[in-house]
């Protein structure tokens, strides 16, 4: 039997693999193509032969962004275990070469990565002269998805949504508060139910963000929303409209620490289990293997915000 008629031999271009990881990853050939700089024809046409050679379909027909089959959902799953091998590879290379080059990119959550953080860190990136770092800023779910699509090797972030495929690597509570000026009428109550909360303006992040979500649930089948009169997607913005009276918002302390222990801000606890139960987390994705040095990057963040989470 001419075995090769009957399953095809992996020879394909590991180019034509990346064409199609990226397409999935971004959502569409036309995204893929321009991260790549090429002509979206030349994604296409690679990825066409890659499923001639394969002689199966990896991409779902007739769907606007990027939909893969089972065969798709496993060429990307090898190609991605292949680029992190890759990856490990290089690591130990350059650990035996007594160098600690490479580049470690981690994803924040919006308002996390404050100067006291940067301040913590500062004994680690001494101890490591060659290591590149990445600091991306995004919301919770876009965190999630780059530790998950390999974007980036760590996440930290809050309250984010359960999934097998990352791995808890810290966690610390961290109360949702409810953050008023120190002359709000409720700031000297201490706590706030949830419909008081739905009474008061509020200067909340644009959907997309985890505390919009959680303002959401909360309110599930009670007679009421908790609604922001004004959005902004930048932390400084929220907090400086708090700072003005104009409105209050809903943060975790650990954010505004300065802040409250300066008393130009107030945090009121929340009278919702939801909202009481949230953590602060360094997430990586279950299967990836990550090096030494961002290994002891996560053991440093983790000390740093675990001091810097204390009410001093």
């Amino acid at each position: 039997m001419d075995v090769s008629k009957v399953t095809p031999a992996l020879e394909f271009q590991d180019q034509r693999l990346k064409y199609l990881f990226l397409s999935h990853q971004l959502g569409s050939m036309r995204a893929a193509a321009d991260q790549l700089g090429i002509a979206p024809s030349s994604v296409s046409r690679q990825i066409n032969l890659l499923q001639s050679e394969l002689n199966i379909d990896l991409i779902e027909a007739g769907t606007h962004r990027i939909r893969l089959t089972e065969a798709g959902q496993a060429t990307v799953d090898y190609y991605r275990a292949r680029a992190g091998q890759h990856e490990a590879l290089l690591n130990r290379l350059n650990e035996l070469r007594g160098q600690h080059m490479g580049k470690t990119v981690v994803a924040v959550g919006e308002g996390l990565f404050g100067a006291r953080l940067i301040g913590e860190l500062q004994s680690f990136f001494r101890s490591y002269p060659g290591l590149r770092t990445e600091i991306r800023i995004a919301p919770t779910l876009e965190v999630q998805h780059m530790v998950m699509d390999d974007q980036a090797q760590i996440g930290v972030l809050f309250a984010p949504h359960q999934n097998p495929a990352l791995r808890r690597q810290f966690g610390i509570e961290q109360p949702l508060r409810a953050i008023v000026h120190p002359d709000h009428p409720l700031a000297g109550q201490g706590s706030i139910s949830l419909e008081q909360l739905s009474e008061i303006p509020l200067v909340l992040p644009n959907h997309g963000y985890r505390v919009r979500e959680l303002a959401t649930l909360s309110c599930k089948g009670k007679p009421f929303v908790i609604e922001p009169a004004i959005t902004a997607n930048s932390l400084q913005v929220i907090l400086d409209f708090v700072k003005a009276n104009m409105a209050s918002t809903l943060l975790a302390e650990v954010m505004i620490q300065p802040e409250l222990k300066a008393g130009t801000l107030v945090a009121l606890a929340i009278e919702c289990p939801e909202m009481n139960s949230t953590e602060l987390q360094i997430i990586r994705r279950q299967s990836r293997k990550l090096p030494p040095v961002t290994q002891e990057l996560i053991r440093h963040l983790a000390r740093a915000i675990g001091r810097l989470s204390k009410v001093d």
